[in-house]
């Protein structure tokens, strides 16, 4: 075989070898993820989309990071009177969530929350450094294993607050302090069920 045939030959050889076994040795790029993360809780805005989230994924740790321990959920006028209080602690709250979230009884659980934009027009009782953010279209779905669909439209009011250093919080996280379940009205249907979001917290506890 003449000299410059044979050069050729060899370097076709090293070059398909190249293609086939040079990228196995390389690393393989991460695959990008589609899957929603929860947000850093620096601002109220990153408090409901981890809210969303944390039922999404039903995971309560993530939804307790969201209050602060003086948090409060108040129940709507009915709901009060039928389960004997005003509102539930922080304590409570968290209880009943933890059910919610974890009982075998549900599917899936579906949540959307589309606020309002925060409202100046806060309580001059509150604390000064609170904002105060309206719900004005919830979207909340509980799929039962039944077959029965709970759904709350009702609008929700939160307060949110910074971190306090004297209580050892990090000044740049975000709080919810409380929690106001509004009543709105809202048409019956089955298999789904309308509902308040304060009747649900307590259903699978009770």
């Amino acid at each position: 075989m003449r000299r410059d045939n044979l050069f050729s030959v060899l370097g076709l050889f090293a070059f398909l070898g190249c293609v086939f076994g040079c990228d196995a040795d390389a690393p393989t790029p991460p695959q990008l993820s589609n899957e929603p993360v929860y947000h850093q809780p620096t601002a109220p805005e990153s408090l409901l989309a981890n809210l969303e989230l944390s039922y999404h994924r039903r995971e309560i740790q993530e939804y307790m990071h969201l209050l602060a321990p003086e948090f409060t959920f108040k129940f709507q006028p009915l709901d009060a009177i039928t389960f004997g209080s005003d509102y539930l602690t922080h304590d409570q709250d968290s209880t009943d969530t933890r059910a919610l979230l974890t009982t075998p009884a549900v599917s899936d659980i579906r949540l959307v929350l589309i606020s309002g934009g925060r409202d100046p027009s806060i309580d001059i009782e509150a604390p000064v450094d609170s904002i105060k953010m309206r719900i004005l279209t919830t979207d909340l779905q509980i799929d039962q294993r039944d077959g029965l669909t709970w759904v709350v439209n009702d609008h929700q009011d939160f307060f949110f607050r910074q971190g306090k250093v004297a209580l050892g919080e990090d000044p740049t996280h975000w709080f919810i302090y409380e929690w106001i379940d509004v009543p709105t009205l809202h048409a019956p249907g089955l298999p789904v069920m309308p509902t308040t979001w304060g009747a649900l917290k307590v259903l699978y506890t009770s």
